[in-house]
């Protein structure tokens, strides 16, 4: 499933999130402390992620193993 490892992290924080999954292709939009965060998967050469979720004001892409990449940062939060 399409951004399995995020969406099961953030649901295990209780964060509100909307999850949508176009050809096989995740978008999550969630919140943590009233900032709202995106994470976008897409598909060209490579597979990657589209987020704002290192630098709340820029999307940045993520390639490679993307979904421990984001969840590495947002275990960071809070600390």
């Amino acid at each position: 499933m399409a951004l399995d490892r995020i969406k099961q992290f953030i649901e295990s924080k209780g964060w509100p999130y909307r999850f949508t999954d176009v050809a096989e292709l995740g978008s999550i939009d969630f919140e943590y402390l009233g900032v709202n965060y995106h994470v976008w998967e897409f598909r060209d050469d490579q597979c990657g992620v589209e987020s704002n979720v290192k630098n709340i004001g820029k999307l940045e892409e993520f390639l490679g193993d993307y979904q421990n990449d984001l969840i590495a940062i947002m275990e960071k939060w809070g600390e």
